[in-house]
């Protein structure tokens, strides 16, 4: 999901020495409910090193080239023993590096990583949150910048990463302090019943309106032939959700009116400009769309009472009992296994996103293509080795280690074959390094780490360095296991549909504006106009309130960043 962390302005952080550490630690303490990004950053002794300092890169020239250089490595719920885990060894072994990893809790990690870096205490590198507190240990000089070592030309991978068109937002006065963890576009696809399609001679849809008939045919016209009318088009759940416009079944309509569309992201003008999707004409009419295929029952009933669930154990019980016939899902398989129990005749086919309206492309949400990223702190007495490592990970060698582990060992045999990557996994040998019983048969460090997508590989360098071009080119990475499946790399073909909406990952405040005050008072008002009598009077009082929410503060800064970055 493409949801951008909401971020507060506090004032620049001045001066140095043992008053200003008494007063971040007491600042940082003070703000402990910010935990979904670290806490506000400030200034410290400088002890780190930089290309420009000489006890940086040349710090570790005294020793021995055959000493293994020592990484102190921050992150969340880290699980795996760099002492004792086959895999972390022979990624030490081949960069020739020691890693101790220095793991936090979820919880308690913004807090206790914002102490580490007030205190000045010693690592080289850490997993991070983009946001405020990004923008405020970058300003106090508490991080390095990727750029000055990046002209050497040895890390060609993070080059692309960071100087990419879909995270230049992230940029902090013109620098590159963030490395993000490179993120599929979308895991969700939609299914549909094939056999429902063939029953009814209809084609898959390709436009919004023949989406629409298509539910309204599955509803209406006995699809499985039963002589009952026992079904319906859609399923979807919106219940405990602050905005319920955010379900996949809405984002899929939206994006048939506006490339990207979805609340908090931005959408262009036929002027040239740019406003966001909650005060634009694809926003009001996307709603209307929805609010059809819920007044004529064409979607689940209880749609609005049911909470997401990621098991999604019932919704593919109903799938497959066959109440409806188009499901979004994360486990297609799952979906698909279900009905081939009850009808072994049943066809389940993807469904691509949809042409949209008045030219819009078929496309699908973006989502900024980042889970946290690395960041490399002042005091880190390794900074090029921490590069090396960074870019190693972003190899395909390096991808393949980190996602299956070593060969002869992890996986016994690896093939390509229709464009993927399908490994044959010894799972005895990888249930001795890691909890399978938990995380499944992909190793823990495949995502979350130095990458976060999961049974993929972004094939920069096959891309010629161009990273946005890459990330729409995934290649899967997938065991024999899947290989098998309906749906083995459906999120690679989501990935050929991702497009950036502007003002994608920017983190300027008055961009940005109060996120949940605006969410909270968007999708209030969206269910009135939704489930009301009224939708053109709801939909302006929405507008009204949004907009006095700070919306129109909101839209009149993105419009005045755009012109000047666009």
């Amino acid at each position: 999901m493409d949801y951008i962390y909401g971020i507060i302005q506090t004032r620049k952080l001045k001066g140095r020495g043992k008053k200003m550490k008494k007063s971040l630690i007491i600042s940082a303490l003070s703000m402990s409910l910010l935990a979904t990004t670290a806490l506000s950053g400030c200034s410290q002794k400088d002890t780190g090193s930089s290309p420009q300092n000489s006890s940086g890169p040349t710090a570790t020239t005294a020793q021995k080239q055959t000493e293994p250089v020592p990484i102190r490595w921050v992150r969340a719920a880290n699980e795996q023993d760099p002492t004792k885990d086959r895999i972390l060894l022979e990624l030490q072994k081949r960069l020739n590096i020691k890693l101790e990893i220095v793991s936090i809790p979820n919880d308690q990690f913004a807090n206790k990583l914002n102490l580490m870096m007030a205190s000045g205490e010693q690592f080289d590198l850490a997993t991070v949150d983009p946001g405020k507190t990004l923008i405020e240990w970058a300003k106090n000089d508490l991080i390095l910048p990727y750029d000055n070592y990046l002209k050497s030309g040895k890390y060609p991978n993070i080059n692309a990463i960071v100087n990419s068109e879909v995270y230049k937002g992230f940029k902090i006065d013109g620098k590159s302090y963030f490395k993000p963890l490179g993120l599929a576009p979308m895991q969700w696809g939609f299914i549909i019943r094939q056999d429902w399609l063939d029953n009814l001679g209809l084609k898959m849809p390709t436009t919004i309106d023949e989406f629409y008939n298509v539910a309204k045919a599955f509803k209406e016209k006995d699809p499985d032939k039963n002589g009952k009318a026992d079904t319906y088009g859609v399923y979807t759940r919106a219940g405990g959700m602050a905005d319920p416009s955010v379900t996949m079944l809405s984002q899929y309509i939206e994006r048939a009116y506006a490339i990207a569309g979805r609340t908090d992201n931005w959408v262009k003008l036929p002027d040239g400009n740019v406003t966001r999707f909650e005060a634009s004409q694809a926003g009001k009419d996307s709603a209307a769309f929805f609010r059809k295929l819920v007044k004529e029952d064409l979607i689940n009933k209880d749609w609005l009472s049911l909470k997401p669930d990621g098991g999604q154990g019932p919704e593919s019980d109903d799938f497959a009992s066959g109440k409806y016939g188009i499901a979004a899902t994360t486990k297609p398989d799952t979906f698909v296994d279900k009905v081939k129990q009850l009808n072994p005749n049943a066809k389940v086919a993807y469904l691509p996103p949809l042409n949209g309206v008045n030219g819009v492309p078929a496309n699908l949400g973006h989502s900024g293509g980042y889970w946290r990223g690395n960041v490399i702190p002042k005091t880190a007495k390794n900074p090029e080795k921490v590069l090396e490592l960074i870019e190693y990970t972003l190899t395909k060698e390096g991808r393949e280690l980190t996602e299956f582990g070593i060969k002869g060992i992890h996986f016994t045999d690896v093939k390509e074959e229709n464009g993927r990557i399908v490994y044959t996994q010894n799972k005895a040998e990888a249930d001795k390094d890691w909890d399978t019983k938990k995380n499944g048969y992909l190793y823990p460090l495949a995502w979350g780490a130095m990458n976060y997508f999961e049974y993929a590989y972004i094939p920069i360098k096959e891309k010629n360095y161009n990273y946005d071009e890459a990330f729409k080119n995934i290649q899967p990475m997938i065991t024999s296991e899947m290989a098998t499946g309906a749906f083995p790399d459906y999120f690679s073909t989501n990935a050929k549909y991702a497009m950036a909406p502007p003002l994608m990952n920017v983190f300027d405040e008055k961009v940005l504006g109060d996120q949940g005050k605006l969410r909270s008072a968007f999708g209030e008002g969206w269910l009135k106009a939704i489930m009301g009598d009224n939708f053109d009077g709801a939909w302006d009082e929405l507008q009204k309130k949004w907009l006095a929410a700070g919306g129109q503060d909101v839209i009149t800064a993105g419009q005045e960043y755009y012109k000047k970055n666009k």
